[in-house]
């Protein structure tokens, strides 16, 4: 603690020390360099020039903007002279407060841009590179761009899913997830326990000496405590009557038991939910019939299609992944499309600002990807920082939380009236397995039942027929012997 309250109250000092020292002849020792008034100067002179570097008034100076029509992320309008949406306004406020006049420029070529063999770019960084435009407001922070770009400071986060439209089902397993796993075993672990505990206090009685008329063993208990819980069988009433606080907590806790399950019973086979026909890219091109479309002027555009080209099997599952250069196409297809179902690849912030325009999609579990989403300027540029500084001001005051909010996040709603849905087999078929099943071990337990009691009725006859004698040697213990006369 005190060494941290010594480096924090001594911290300017420190700076000087580290900055440098210089021999004092007059005084024989070291003094700080920055105590000679000529480095001082020099100090404060480059000071006053990092300082113009990071908040520069720009004095109206033209700042092309260049990228190609997304909606709600950069909009062009007014015949291609103002930009909106979520980074559109974004530039537009800091050419307000950096003093700048913004100019932008609109590519026909969604291309984001690759190099070429000869070591150009094409697209929009070949834009950058020809010095056609100064501001890319959009792009992904990526190492391999770092010779032609920077990037200013993040403005938020991405990940990449596959994207697809949810068919919505009936559980038709809901009676067994009516509770969870955890919950099942609890249930019957208590009403074991309950079972034992109505066993073990029939014995605690019979070894005190007290009389009982009718003794019964686990087996007797246990299907007495199932016909209990489940208000089903006669039960005897010498089973009650013996132990009245288990056969009150029983019925208690079954009645508890039956209250929760019967509230949510009807909700549950009433909702619905989706279930994603596949895992991840793997199990989409593998194990089903989903067909892939990408966006061909993304940043990751080569690195998914290294990714995908592994999970080819055969040759023609190459031809089911497109690519397409229109935002419009990719969800049109996703959406729309009724004879081939499609995956889109895509970002979280471009399906934020497009999907809720053509339908409600759902994402993979795991993302692919992930980056920081920035601006990015040519490499070079001098007044660099002063955009950074702008963005961390719009930032702090909340203002880019506020462009999110009003062009990104949306939420889905629901307008329409959904018509009366009957119950179909679909729903309750899953009861009438159970009955089946039970329906089925009846039977086989009477057929058991009856076997047994016919053999017994004819071991019976025959012991009745042939009488027999037992003797007991002595000195031995208890050897049974039978002759038959």
């Amino acid at each position: 603690m005190l060494l941290s309250l010594m480096l924090v109250f001594n911290a300017p000092e420190i700076s000087n020390a580290i900055e440098g020292v210089i021999w004092n002849k007059g005084n024989e020792r070291f003094i700080p360099i920055f105590s000679v008034s000529s480095f001082l100067s020099e100090k404060n002179e480059r000071t006053r020039m990092i300082r113009d570097l990071e908040n520069h008034n720009f004095q109206r100076a033209r700042i092309t903007v260049a990228y190609y029509q997304e909606r709600n992320v950069v909009s062009f309008d007014d015949n291609d002279t103002e930009i909106s949406g979520v980074c559109g306004d974004l530039w537009t406020i800091l050419s307000d407060y950096l003093n700048f006049t913004l100019v932008p420029v609109r590519l026909e070529d969604k291309r984001f841009g690759t190099k070429l063999k000869n070591g150009s770019f094409e697209g929009l960084l070949g834009m950058i590179e020809q010095n056609k435009a100064l501001v890319i407001p959009r792009t992904g922070v990526f190492i391999n761009r770092l010779s032609l770009l920077d990037y200013t400071l993040p403005l938020w986060t991405v990940r990449y899913y596959l994207y697809i439209r949810p068919e919505w089902k009936h559980d038709e397993a809901w009676i067994f997830h009516l509770f969870t796993v955890k919950l099942w075993y609890s249930i019957l672990l208590s009403f074991l326990v309950i079972c034992i505990v109505g066993y073990l206090y029939e014995k605690y009685t019979n070894l005190k000496g007290i009389r009982v008329q009718h003794q019964t063993n686990f087996q007797d208990h246990l299907l007495y405590m199932v016909a209990l819980a489940s208000s089903r069988g006669g039960i005897p009433s010498h089973y009650y009557c013996r132990s009245k606080i288990v056969y009150i907590t029983t019925t208690m806790f079954s009645w508890f038991i039956l209250i929760a399950f019967s509230s949510n019973a009807i909700f549950l086979m009433m909702n619905k939910k989706y279930i994603l026909p596949f895992t991840g890219l793997r199990s989409l091109i593998q194990k089903s019939k989903y067909e892939v479309i990408a966006f061909s002027g993304s940043m990751v555009h080569e690195a998914f299609d290294k990714l995908v080209s592994r999970y080819y099997k055969r040759t023609s599952d190459a031809t089911r992944v497109s690519y397409t250069s229109s935002t419009f196409e990719l969800y049109q297809k996703v959406c729309f499309s009724n004879s081939i179902k499609f995956a889109a690849f895509d970002s979280e912030d471009l399906h934020k600002a497009n999907g809720k325009y053509f339908c409600r999609l759902v994402h993979t579990e795991h993302p692919y990807f992930e980056t920081w989403i920035a601006s990015a300027v040519k490499r070079g540029f001098r007044y660099k920082r002063s955009f950074d500084n702008g963005i961390l001001k719009l930032a702090e005051t909340g203002i880019l939380d506020g462009l999110k909010d009003r062009w990104m996040n949306w939420k889905l709603t629901e307008n329409e009236d959904k018509p009366f849905q009957s119950i179909d087999i679909s729903q309750v078929y899953m009861i009438f397995a159970i009955l089946f099943v039970g329906f089925t071990l009846s039977i086989l337990l009477l057929l058991i039942e009856y076997v047994i009691f016919f053999r017994y009725k004819i071991c019976r006859t025959c012991i009745k027929k042939y009488p027999f004698k037992m003797e007991v040697k002595k000195n031995e213990k208890k050897k049974i012997t039978f002759m038959l006369k």
